[in-house]
C-alpha cells in the first residue's frame, strides 16, 4: 500500500477553492494533488486549525485486513483530529465499488469513534459517481453521470501548471532517471576526478565543501538556472557528506521552495544511482514546503529505494505521516556549527592594504 500523502497548505502560494456541489468536489481532488487520482481515497478536511488533504491507495477488497483498515484510520483520521478538523469529505476514485464500499464502512465507524462528521462520501469511477452517505439505500446505489474535464477548477489548474500529470504513476515517472543525462554527469565525475579526492570527511573539508555547495545553490536559485554537468557532479559528490547536504538544505525555505523544486527535480533525473539519496531527499523537502505531499512521497520513495535507511528521508516521512504543516519548520539553523574554521587563504592570495 502506498503511504498516505497528507498535505497542509503552504504559506508561499496558498490555493483557495470553494466547492458548491458534487462536480466541484470531484474537480478539487486532481487540482490539489496535481494528478488525476485512480484507485485512491482522497480526504478533505473542514473546521481544523490548518485544513489539509490526504490521499492514500484504496486497498483491493482481498487485502482489507483489520491491520490495513487500522492503517487507514491512522494515516487519514488521526491527523485530521490532531489538527482540529471536525468534518471530512471522503472521495473514492476507483472502478472497484465493492472495495470502496467496504473501506467506507470501516472509515465511517472510525469517524464516529473520533467525533468526525462526514459531509459527504462519493464513489467516482471516471464517468459516474455514487453518494455513499445518502440515507436512502436506493439513492446510494444510483449512479450519476459526471464530466469534469472542462470544469473551471480543472481549466484553471491546467493553465497555471498545477495539474500536470494524468495519473500518480505519471507523476512518479516524471522523476525517473534520464539515462543520457545521468551518463553525462557520470562522465563529469570522472573528468573532475572527484573520487580521487574522496568524500569530505574532515571538519575543514566539510566546511569548505559546504560553503561551496551553499554558494552554488544560492546562485542557482537567484539566477533561475540549472547546474552544468560539472557543477552537478561536484554537488552530488560532496553532498554524500550529510553536513554538506545540510548546507544546501539550509537555503530551502517556504520562499525558495519553488526554485528548489526545479533544481532538485532536475538533479534526481540526472543523478547516477549511488548519488541519488541527497537530491531526492531535498526534492521531497522542497515539495513538502510547497504543500505537495504527493510529490514529496514520490521523491522519498526514490530516495529510499537507493538507501532505505537515509535519515533525512525518515525524518520527513514522519512529518508527512503526521500531517505536520510546512510552516511549523524553520530553515534557520547553522549547518556549520562545531566545524573548524574555513581553510585560510594562502599568503599570495590574501588581500593587502594599499598605502594611504
Amino acid at each position: 500500500m502506498t503511504t498516505a500523502s497528507p498535505t497542509a497548505p503552504t504559506t508561499a502560494t496558498p490555493l483557495s477553492l470553494t466547492a458548491h456541489d458534487t462536480d466541484d468536489l470531484l474537480a478539487v481532488a486532481p487540482v490539489l494533488l496535481g494528478f488525476w487520482p485512480e484507485r485512491s481515497i482522497v480526504m478533505l478536511t473542514l473546521g481544523g486549525r490548518r485544513p489539509f488533504h490526504a490521499r492514500i491507495d484504496l486497498p483491493p477488497i482481498d487485502e482489507q485486513s483489520p491491520a490495513v483498515r487500522r492503517l487507514l484510520d491512522t494515516r487519514l483520521l488521526v491527523p485530521a483530529r490532531r489538527h482540529g478538523a471536525v468534518r471530512v469529505v471522503l472521495l473514492y476514485f476507483t472502478d472497484e465499488p465493492a472495495a470502496a464500499a467496504a473501506v467506507h464502512r470501516a472509515l465511517r465507524r472510525s469517524c464516529a469513534r473520533r467525533g468526525l462528521g462526514i459531509v459527504t462520501a462519493l464513489l467516482a469511477d471516471g464517468t459516474h459517481y455514487r453518494q455513499l452517505e445518502h440515507p436512502d439505500p436506493t439513492v446510494r446505489r444510483r449512479r450519476h453521470p459526471y464530466d469534469i474535464s472542462a470544469h473551471p477548477f480543472i481549466r484553471d489548474a491546467l493553465a497555471s501548471g498545477r495539474l500536470v500529470h494524468p495519473t500518480r504513476d505519471a507523476m512518479v515517472d516524471s522523476l525517473a532517471q534520464r539515462p543520457a543525462a545521468a551518463a553525462a554527469v557520470t562522465a563529469a565525475l570522472v573528468d573532475g576526478r572527484h573520487a580521487d579526492h574522496g568524500i569530505p570527511t574532515t571538519g575543514r573539508a566539510i566546511r569548505d565543501a559546504g560553503r561551496w555547495a551553499l554558494a552554488t545553490v544560492t546562485d542557482l536559485v537567484e539566477s533561475a538556472i540549472l547546474p552544468t554537468d560539472a557543477d552537478l557532479a561536484r554537488l552530488l559528490w560532496v553532498m554524500q557528506a550529510p553536513r554538506v547536504r545540510d548546507a544546501a538544505w539550509s537555503h530551502l525555505t517556504s520562499a525558495t521552495a519553488s526554485a528548489h523544486l526545479r533544481i532538485w527535480s532536475d538533479a534526481v533525473r540526472r543523478a547516477p544511482d549511488p548519488l541519488l539519496p541527497a537530491p531526492a531527499a531535498l526534492l521531497a523537502w522542497a515539495a513538502w514546503q510547497s504543500g505537495d505531499g504527493a510529490l514529496a512521497w514520490a521523491a522519498l520513495d526514490r530516495c529510499r529505494r537507493t538507501d532505505p535507511a537515509y535519515r533525512l528521508a525518515a525524518y520527513l516521512a514522519l512529518l508527512l505521516e503526521n500531517a505536520v504543516s510546512p510552516d511549523q519548520w524553520s530553515a534557520d539553523f547553522d549547518w556549520s556549527a562545531g566545524l573548524p574554521p574555513a581553510t585560510p587563504l594562502p599568503p599570495s592570495a590574501a588581500p593587502t592594504e594599499e598605502p594611504p
